[in-house]
């Protein structure tokens, strides 16, 4: 038996990253996914990477976050398949690396779309399916919500309002069985850890050095690391955590790893 039989989840963002790993996760343990993107040609290639056994069990639905009629029509998707709604991956985020005193007020109101306001979109529509059997809404947010980090100001904030929203969702949810979390990765081998390296001036390998030295494990996570966490936090496993934030760090968020 898998551990999340009989589940169906909304994953947005799920084209790629930690969005896709999460999909395929969830599937091999037994739920029915939406997978919702905008990036529709990744959409196909994620479904095409699921093994045919389980195919019939993911459903790729064309989403932007930032608008509600496609976070509302991508639970009525999951709705109209599969007649419920028990766990939500909010983790479509883009990033826009840059200075604050130098960054686009365009390029800042665009992350916050996404990243935050997508955020409530999507917990928002899913919150109404789920209210009357109770569920799992899970947030990806990120160590850059927990702490400061030069050159990704925009990210950061986004990512540590949703922190707030998650605290709220799950008091307000509380009634209606309904648990809310986020997972705040570390840096993660995903393409936009190659973009900020980018921002930083380095070539690929002596960026990847760079952040390593800020993760005591040594390495960076990679997104079944964190896919690992949403599978925990999504299923009846964790039937009495909410309100939580947990970190996928490598022990990051732990303190410094010499006394200089």
């Amino acid at each position: 038996m898998g551990r999340l039989d009989g589940k169906v989840a909304l994953i947005t963002g799920a084209s790629s990253g930690l969005g896709r790993a999460a999909a395929l996760r969830f599937l091999r343990e037994g739920a029915r996914v939406v997978l919702g993107d905008v990036d529709v040609q990744g959409g196909a290639e994620a479904l095409a990477a699921v093994p045919a056994e389980s195919r019939a069990n993911g459903l790729f639905q064309r989403l932007d976050v930032s608008r509600e009629e496609d976070c509302q029509a991508a639970v009525d998707a999951a709705l109209q398949r599969w007649g419920q709604l028990d766990i939500a991956l909010a983790n479509a985020g883009i990033g826009a690396p840059g200075f604050l005193a130098a960054l686009a007020r365009s390029d800042w109101e665009r992350v916050l779309a996404v990243n935050l306001t997508g955020v409530f979109l999507t917990t928002r529509c899913a919150f109404r399916a789920m209210q009357g059997r109770g569920g799992s809404l899970l947030v990806m947010s990120s160590v850059a919500g927990l702490e400061g980090t030069p050159s990704l100001g925009a990210y950061g904030a986004s990512k540590a309002g949703v922190l707030q929203l998650v605290k709220t969702l799950a008091l307000e949810g509380a009634r209606y069985g309904i648990r809310a979390n986020a997972v705040c990765p570390v840096w993660t081998d995903t393409p936009m850890v190659d973009a900020f390296i980018k921002v930083m001036g380095l070539g690929r390998e002596a960026g990847r050095a760079r952040l390593l030295k800020d993760i005591p494990l040594g390495r960076l996570a990679t997104p079944e690391d964190v896919a690992n966490a949403c599978l925990y936090l999504a299923s009846d496993e964790a039937a009495f955590v909410t309100g939580v934030t947990l970190p996928v760090d490598g022990g990051h968020t732990a303190g410094r790893t010499s006394a200089g």
